[in-house]
Formats: C-alpha cells, sequence, structure tokens
C-alpha cells in the first residue's frame, strides 16, 4: 500500500512538532525515519496511525483520504516500544487479542482465531509459546508477540515507534535482521522510527532525517551517508568533524593558509568544512595541512584512531591512523581531508 502525507502540519500548544511536512512511501517500502528527540518522528508515525491528527495537511493511503479516521478504521499494525502486551493474558491471547475485538459481522470464528495465533506464533518463531505470559519472556520474546499482534489483523502497512529502544544491543541487532527478512517476505509497507542511525543505514530502503518538524533530507542510506545533503545531516549521521574555514580564489583556507584539498564548488565566503574520520591522510607537506595535537589513540574495530585539537581553532576533530605508523599523545600531526563537504555559514 502507498502512503502520501501532503502538507502535514502539528502543533501542541505553543510547540511546533511538525511543519508543513510532504513525504510518500511505496507499496512493500522499508521506510526509516530517523532523527533526534523532539525531531518530529514520533509524531509523524502516530498522524500516519491515525493517533494524532493534523491541523492543516492530508494523509492518503492509495487513493483513499485517511485524514480523519480513527486507527481501528485504518487496516494498520502498529508495534510500540514498551510491548502494550496485556500482562493478564497469555502470549496466544495477546496476539489474537484484535480479532477477538472486532465488530461482530468481521470477527473470526474462535477456531479461525487460534489458526491464525498458531500461525503467527510460527512466522514468529515462536511456536509452542502461546500458553506463557509476558512476564515469562525476554525483551526479545516479547516484542516478537507484539509484532505478532499487529500482524494478526492482516494489516497493509506496519508501523513501528522505536520497535527494539528497549532491548539491549546484541537482540537489537539480532531482531532488526530478522525484521527486515520478514518485511521482505510478506511485502508490506513498513515504517518505523528511530533515533539509532545505525539502525536506520541497515534496515531501510530510504532513509528521512528530521530535525525541529521538518525533513532535512529523504534518500537511501548511502546516499544519506555519503551525500549529506546538510550540516545537520552530515553531522547527525555518522562520525564527522566540522572545521571552520574560508573560501577565497577557489581555495580552501584555515586561518589565512590555503589547505591542499580539491577545489570547492562553493561560493567565496565563510563555510564550515565537514569530513568524516577515516576520509584524512597525512600531510607529506606539513605546510599544506592542518596542524593537529593528538590528545588520545584508540583502537575500535581493528582501526586506531586519534583525538586531536586542531590548532588556533579550539576544536577536537577525530581521524583514522594508517596502519604501521606510531602516534604518540602529545605529538602534532599534519592530516589532509581527502574527501570533505563545504556549507555556507
Amino acid at each position: 500500500m502507498s502512503i502520501a502525507l501532503e502538507g502535514i502540519s502539528k502543533r501542541f500548544g505553543e510547540f511546533s512538532a511538525l511543519r508543513d511536512i510532504n513525504l510518500a512511501a511505496q507499496p512493500g517500502e522499508f521506510l526509516a525515519l530517523l532523527g533526534p528527540s523532539g525531531s518530529g518522528k514520533t509524531t509523524l508515525l502516530r498522524i500516519m496511525a491515525g493517533l494524532e491528527f493534523p491541523d492543516t495537511g492530508r494523509v492518503r493511503f492509495e487513493d483513499k483520504d485517511v485524514t480523519g479516521l480513527r486507527i481501528a478504521d485504518r487496516r494498520i499494525g502498529f508495534v510500540f516500544q514498551h510491548y502494550a502486551l496485556f500482562r493478564h493474558m497469555s502470549v496466544a491471547e495477546n496476539i489474537g487479542f484484535g480479532l477477538s475485538v472486532k465488530k461482530r459481522r468481521e470477527r473470526p470464528s474462535r477456531k479461525a482465531i487460534a489458526a491464525r495465533v498458531e500461525e503467527l506464533l510460527d512466522l514468529v518463531q515462536l511456536a509452542g509459546l502461546g500458553g506463557r505470559f509476558p512476564a515469562q519472556l525476554s525483551g526479545g520474546q516479547r516484542q516478537r508477540v507484539a509484532l505478532a499482534r499487529a500482524l494478526a489483523v492482516d494489516p497493509k502497512l506496519l508501523l513501528l515507534d522505536e520497535p527494539f529502544g528497549a532491548l539491549d544491543a546484541k537482540v537489537r541487532k539480532e531482531l532488526r535482521r530478522w525484521l527486515r527478512d520478514l518485511h521482505d517476505r510478506m511485502g508490506l509497507t513498513s515504517v518505523f522510527v528511530t533515533h539509532d542511525q545505525e539502525e536506520a543505514l541497515e534496515l531501510a530502503d530510504r532513509v528521512v532525517v528530521m530535525d525541529h518538524g521538518v525533513i532535512e533530507q529523504i534518500a537511501a542510506p548511502a546516499t544519506i551517508y555519503d551525500e549529506p545533503a546538510s550540516p545537520f545531516v552530515f553531522d547527525f549521521v555518522g562520525a564527522s568533524n566540522r572545521v571552520p574555514i574560508t573560501v577565497a580564489g577557489g581555495r580552501v583556507m584555515f586561518r589565512d593558509r590555503a589547505i591542499a584539498v580539491a577545489p570547492p564548488a562553493a561560493a567565496p565566503g565563510a563555510a564550515a568544512m565537514f569530513f568524516r574520520p577515516h576520509d584524512v591522510e597525512l600531510a607529506d607537506d606539513p605546510a599544506a595541512g592542518l596542524s593537529v595535537t593528538v590528545v588520545l589513540v584508540h583502537p575500535r574495530g581493528g582501526t586506531r584512531y586519534a583525538e586531536a585539537t586542531l590548532d588556533g581553532a579550539g576544536t577536537t576533530i577525530e581521524f583514522a591512523l594508517p596502519a604501521g605508523v606510531p602516534v604518540a599523545t602529545g605529538e602534532t600531526l599534519s592530516i589532509r581531508p581527502t574527501r570533505l563537504r563545504l556549507f555556507p555559514c
């Protein structure tokens, strides 16, 4: 099922949670809403679900305007961060709850509900656990139950609000791979909210980066990482360094000295130079690079990284060190970004 959000705005008192949001998801797409707390991502998801309603704008599922419909009339599945399972009900009763409370003319028979529950238990790899209660399950198992309950009503759209936020790192990694596989097998359109950039980049077909109620960028994960559209996206997604510079005569200047980097396609004037820690090399000519003083060397994932202060700028940056090159704390080096982006100040 396709989704279209057209001109969505939402205020809570004086706080503007969403400002003129336009967004579309295609049938079968896995879309991630990524941003820090307060960026508006959860409010947007709740508007898709019918748990909140916009002040202005429309929500369309396929060609149908569903802006004013409540959640029960939208045929969606919703998965909450903290499971929201009924503690007094068994796993099987939790999964079948949405079917058992349907209007009488739409409600399946008890036998059909039981069969559907068993099917879903097998699908989420919890076969044989239908008689247990939520308190008897691990966090990862509870989240699988919550997902099975959302799928029980045969939704066309699956919405997930920080579905792995309450789980430890190892379980999160296992579950998100499983969720992506489940999404592909079922062919659902899925939208999930996360503040975890690694999660968004690994799971989604496209990532929607949000901040202060607006969309900063919508793109495939590789594009979001390699071609960030704004300083916020560059800084928020992936590790990055920011150095204040000036563009003059087609050159990048730091404290009135040219840095030997590729000529930028940027207007003259003050700018911020962004680059990733792994896009750095030691400069052969000290005069052509940035002079830094190493304050810490630490390993990460088989690579050594240095944290260093940038002389004269009061800025700390991080960069990967070449293999086999000894570097000590307190040492002064000259570094040169090999890949960078400039944004005007």
